[in-house]
């Protein structure tokens, strides 16, 4: 098999949007911009100077003239000219309803984003120089209100939340991201363009696919499955082929099947290999265990040619625990046999363009959602299925994926012949496409649809609306990947979609989005939670000054501004001046550099506790918060923005989440003492309890040896609470010291405190220094500057720019702790706290 990329040296053309193939000609007459795929229409008009940045201040506002333009893509290329049985044109995301032509042949027309179109062109090709065109559109005009009507009001534009501009319900209609149209954190932005181009050339047999999985681990022996579809090219007689299966770890052999003289039918063959692997390195999530990769590599050879697929595979079970339980049923992911605590955020796309999303960019978040010790991502259903990278990254840092199918807050008109079509070569090619990964945990049927139209489906019981999830989804899983588990729809279980004792949940209207603000802005709200699961929740925050900076464009940055009010979430309605006030200082007339401050240090707060209140719930084995990152710089639910810059929170969870951990809370007069063991390994610890004055006179604890076994949570103390003003703490070898929250911290009186910062040094590019306190210190910080003069002309301040190992800390009198910064050697380092 030989590929040949197309991704380079195109050129788009505009025309009116009712022009098609009638109008070839004049398309072609019009003058062209260049681009190379992945490409968006929005990117080369950038480049041509035609149009600003949609991302930046109310850019987008002014851009719904490309939603009434029809895109025509053009691309010339050489065949040399040699023969092959097969040759087959892919295009990849083809966003929307496009028309391909090859050398003025109609190919064929396509309208879904979600799988590819694919074509075979072997008589369609000639010597010399090919065209291929692609005409594209936004497509919501191509949906009539008639349509619309079908689905009435099942089609939610809750997310728009006051903003006319953001929601459109012929969303519904077009298989392609449902955010594009707006969003509760993204402007409308509605997208057009294609992912991607390549001719494929293959002689006798074709490698079409190949899936894995473990079928058992025992004693150390793991038997693991490979199921490979081989096509013969010879349309009418059989043919003898070998075909060969082989599991490599390090370019060391671990298994190898050889099928010689293969009898090869006309069209697809399938075989199934079991193999035994001995001594097998087990994949497990981060911070559970290691994560080694095995390269499987499936060839077939016929005639003198050969065929070969290869990718990275894990060797791991996994299951979903649904045992009952006395209050419901458990909601758990076991690997390998044991329960894996999930803890991560909800994915998004990471731009709004969701084509110039690179691989630095994957790279870089997936990086940080490792560092964060993150265990799960949820891929949220009115996003898109990520580019391979995606997840070949999530496999290599051990992050597991939760996949929903792409249905976010609307019903589908999956009563129609043609969209369901649509959707089963969708879920075909996606089930195939994401089931072996190590990743993959679970695929999942929509986003809050059961949940939201529940009320109306109970009403309406002769309506359709859930086939897709229902029936479609789960025989698309059974059939290609039928080892990864399904569930529904998120959230759901139970009587209610939205139960507390079956299934995953959805924690939004009991904090976050109450009518009550209190009960928005009170994290002990959370150690209230009785899930099985949380799926969904969150608290909102602003990004860094530069980021803020950066989308204002140039503009002074005014927070009665148009561009700040469009880049704040439409469901902040004062939440975030809330929390500032009650926790820290009065919100009123903060200067924009307090304001963050006081705002990212109350995300901190809110998610860090949240999370930790919801871990340590006995069974619960899910903590997804809402959301991870951004397709665009805004105050919002993230805790890495935009521009890949962390805010005060990525730090707050990444001590939620750490593998081994200890969690103090209030109750009944007593700090009660939890420690928690997400690893595969048992461990035994000395743990101190107790408690001190806030400048760390007064001492008095005790010692707890503690056992914990793996994948364990358990209360191991108590101790009865004293004054107010005691300060309770937790600390042992292999967990970082906590203390026990008593209220707001402006009610606290804690005293101010001094920082210092010594034993600086350097270890290639990175910063190492240790930071103590005289006194407690809240929401420990760091400036970070050029140490040199002859860098005065670059940026004086790098904080939010420098990723650190922690920072946002609280510290304990006298407590001593070692703070990475990555890249920043020559810099130098200031501390902070909220109470210096």
């Amino acid at each position: 098999m030989a590929v040949q990329s197309l991704d380079q040296g195109w050129v788009l053309r505009e025309a009116p949007l009712h022009w098609n193939a009638w109008q070839f000609p004049q398309v072609m007459a019009q003058e062209g911009m260049p681009c190379q795929l992945p490409c968006d229409v929005r990117m080369a008009l950038m480049a041509a100077e035609r149009l600003e940045d949609p991302v930046l201040g109310a850019n987008f506002r002014d851009q719904l003239w490309v939603e009434q333009r029809s895109w025509w893509f053009e691309h010339r290329f050489r065949c040399n000219g040699e023969a092959h049985d097969r040759v087959e044109l892919t295009l990849d995301r083809l966003d929307f309803g496009a028309d391909i032509f090859l050398n003025a042949q109609h190919l064929g027309r396509h309208d879904s984003v979600f799988f590819p179109f694919m074509a075979d062109v072997t008589d369609k090709l000639r010597p010399g120089e090919n065209q291929l065109v692609v005409r594209v559109t936004c497509g919501a005009e191509t949906v009539a209100d008639a349509d619309v009507a079908e689905l009435d009001w099942m089609i939610s534009t809750e997310a728009g939340n006051g903003c006319p501009e953001r929601g459109d319900r012929r969303r519904a209609f077009l298989r392609k991201p449902q955010y594009v149209y707006g969003w509760d954190w993204s402007p409308r932005i509605a997208t057009c363009g294609i992912g991607g181009a390549a001719l494929a050339s293959h002689d006798a047999v074709a490698v079409r696919h190949v899936a894995f999985h473990t079928r058992a681990i025992e004693g150390g022996c793991a038997r693991v499955c490979v199921h490979a579809e081989v096509e013969s090219l010879d349309a009418l007689s059989t043919v003898e082929g070998d075909v060969t299966v082989e599991l490599a770890l390090e370019g060391r052999t671990a298994a190898r099947r050889e099928i010689a003289g293969a009898l090869l039918l006309s069209g697809v063959n399938f075989f199934e290999v079991e193999m035994d692997v001995p001594d097998a390195a087990l994949w497990y999530p981060n911070g559970v265990g290691a994560q080694p990769l095995y390269e499987l590599k499936v060839a077939a050879r016929c005639g003198g040619h050969e065929s070969a697929l290869s990718r990275y595979v894990g060797i791991r079970t996994l299951e979903l625990d649904l045992t009952q339980l006395p209050n419901g049923r458990r909601f758990a992911l076991r690997v390998n046999g044991g329960t894996v605590m999930c803890k991560g955020g909800n994915w998004i796309p990471a731009d709004a363009l969701y084509a110039r999303v690179s691989d630095d960019k994957y790279r870089r978040l997936i990086g940080d959602a490792q560092a964060a010790n993150f265990t799960m991502l949820r891929i949220w259903g009115g996003g898109l299925y990520e580019n391979d990278v995606f997840y070949e990254l999530c496999d290599r840092a051990g992050i597991l994926v939760w996949q929903d199918f792409m249905f976010g807050c609307s019903l589908a008109p999956d009563h129609r012949e043609h969209f369901r079509e649509l959707l089963r070569a969708e879920m075909e090619h996606q089930t195939r496409r994401l089931g072996s990964h190590a990743c993959l945990a679970l695929f999942c049927g929509n986003n809050e649809n059961q949940w939201i139209y529940y009320d109306w489906m109970r009403r309406n019981p002769h309506r359709g609306g859930v086939w897709a999830y229902n029936q479609l989804a789960p025989r698309a899983v059974r059939g290609n990947a039928p080892w990864v588990p399904y569930w529904p729809s998120s959230p759901y279980g139970g009587q209610h979609p939205n139960d507390n004792d079956v299934g995953d949940r959805h924690h939004w209207n009991d904090c976050t989005m109450n009518p009550d603000m209190e009960c928005r802005i009170t994290p002990e709200e959370y150690d209230k939670v009785s899930s099985k699961f949380i799926s969904e929740y969150g608290y909102i925050g602003p990004c860094a000054l530069q980021s803020i900076r950066a989308f204002f464009d140039g503009e002074w940055i005014d927070r009665e501004s148009e561009t700040w009010s469009v880049h704040n979430n439409t469901f902040e309605k004062h939440t975030v001046l809330a929390g500032i006030h009650k926790h820290y200082v009065d919100a009123d007339k903060l200067s924009l550099e307090d304001y963050l401050l006081y705002a990212g240090a109350t995300q901190a707060l809110m998610l860090g506790y949240s999370l930790e209140a919801i871990r340590n719930q006995s069974e619960c084995w899910g903590a997804l918060f809402w959301m991870y990152n951004d397709c665009w710089g805004e105050t919002g639910w993230t805790i890495v923005d935009y521009y890949l810059r962390r805010k005060p929170s990525f730090y707050a969870v990444g001590r939620a989440f750490a593998p081994r951990k200890l969690v103090l809370r209030a109750r009944e007069g007593q700090a009660v003492l939890t420690a928690h063991n997400d690893t595969h390994e048992a461990m035994q610890a000395t743990v101190e309890l107790g408690s001190m004055a806030p400048d760390g006179s007064g001492c008095v604890s005790r010692e707890i040896i503690v056992k914990l076994p793996p994948h364990s949570k358990c209360e191991i103390a108590t101790l009865e609470l004293a004054g107010a003003a005691r300060l309770v703490f937790a600390r042992g070898a292999g967990f970082q010291p906590v203390t026990l929250r008593r209220g707001p911290f402006r009610e606290q009186g804690y005293p101010a405190c001094t920082l210092t910062v010594e034993n600086m040094r350097h270890e290639g590019p990175d910063l190492h220094f240790v930071v103590t306190a005289t006194g407690y210190a809240h929401g420990v910080h760091f400036d970070l500057g050029w140490s040199r003069p002859a860098d005065a002309a670059r940026p004086c301040n790098l904080s939010a720019d420098v990723r650190l190992s922690d920072a946002w800390f609280d510290l304990l009198p006298g407590e001593r702790r070692e703070v990475v910064a990555y890249g920043a050697a020559g810099c130098t380092v200031t501390a902070g706290a909220i109470n210096q």
